[in-house]
This record gives structure tokens, sequence and C-alpha cells, in this order.
């Protein structure tokens, strides 16, 4: 009940500063013009209504954003638990090394994707993010996937290979996202470089696949 009121009061008290602030000034400099007290009260109401205007367009900005992230969250999280379940209903069919590492890059996604608005701004690494699970994971695993059980090993080393990097890209972005270490994320751009890539699947198409 007492949370609702206080972005209005503080909005009241700000509109009310300008007014007082803008009124007093302007009919101090015009006196002893006997319109200085209209024109002081005229601009304090300008000026006040301004501020109220912009803090209220500020504050439904944040409201638009705040829900915006909360469904780019849900969407993700949604992916990442079908690239879970891909991930453990179908281990037998991936390697042994590669099945750890899957896993571990799973739930680093999951932690950036709990701090979604802290990389507001680097957008550049939601992006790469959003690459990562929506596309270059699942089709890493789905290329090694629908290979024939009898040629899987064959590619296999290639597939760990090219899990190993974007387990590493995960890893290093998911460190500085949890520490909001945002000067290493713009200075290092592993996860946005390897989701831009798709050199696991260039690779096994090259072999024929």
């Amino acid at each position: 009940m007492n949370e609702r009121p206080q972005p209005h009061r503080l909005k009241l008290l700000v509109s009310g500063a300008a007014f007082v602030i803008l009124c007093l000034g302007l009919t101090l400099l015009l006196l002893p013009n006997p319109w200085a007290i209209v024109a002081g009260v005229a601009l304090g109401a300008a000026g006040g209504a301004g501020a109220y205007g912009l803090m209220h367009g500020r504050e439904l900005s944040l409201q638009q954003r705040a829900t915006e992230v909360r469904s780019e969250q849900q969407e993700l999280q949604k992916q990442l638990g079908s690239l879970d379940q891909t991930i453990r209903g179908r281990s037998q069919q991936l390697p042994p090394s590669t099945q750890g590492q899957l896993r571990m890059m799973v739930v680093g996604l999951e932690e950036i994707v709990e701090r979604w608005s802290s990389l507001d701004r680097v957008p550049e690494h939601q992006e790469g993010v959003r690459r990562t699970v929506e596309r270059q994971l699942p089709q890493t695993l789905e290329v090694f996937l629908q290979l024939p059980d009898a040629e899987k090993p064959q590619h296999a080393s290639e597939f760990k290979s090219q899990v190993s990097l974007l387990a590493e890209a995960v890893a290093k972005t998911r460190d500085r996202v949890v520490r909001q270490d945002l000067h290493a994320l713009r200075t290092n751009r592993w996860l946005l470089e390897e989701s831009l890539t798709d050199t696991d699947e260039k690779r096994f198409r090259d072999q024929g696949l």
C-alpha cells in the first residue's frame, strides 16, 4: 500500500520545486514590473508541468523496459529448459566428455539470463547470448545428434572442440556478468564472437554432412 505513492510523491516534490524556483527567479528578475508575479507564476507552472511530464515519461519507459526484460527472460529460460531436456534425454548419443560441459553451459546461460537487465548497457552481449541460446547451441547439438550413430565417433572430435569453445565463452561471460564487470565484457567479446560464427555447422557440412 505504501510503495505505489512514493514515485508520485517524488514527482510532485520535483515539479513543485521547479515551480517555486522558476516562479521566484523570474518574479525577482522582473520586479518592480507589475506583471512580474503573473509572469513568474506562468513560467513556474510550465516548468513544474514539464518536470512532472519528464519524470512520468521516464517512469513509463522504465516500466516498459522491465516488462520487456521479463518477457525476454521467460522466452530464453523456456528455450534453455528445452535444451537441458535434449542434453539429458539424449546423453547416450553424446560423447561423455561433452555431457558435463553442455549441462554447465546451460547453467551458466541461465545465470546470465537471471541477470538480463544488467546487460542493458552492453546490448551487443545480450544479442550474443540470445544467438547462443536460440541458434548456436541448438544447431551444434542438432547437427551432431542427426548423424547416424555409426558416424558419430568419426566426428566426435570436431563436436567436442566446438562444445569446448562455446563452454569457455559462456563461462567467461557468466563470470563477468555475475561480477558486473561491464568493462571486461566490452573489451573481451568471447561469447559474442562465438555466437556470430557458425563454425561447427560449417565444418560438419564441409565434410559432406
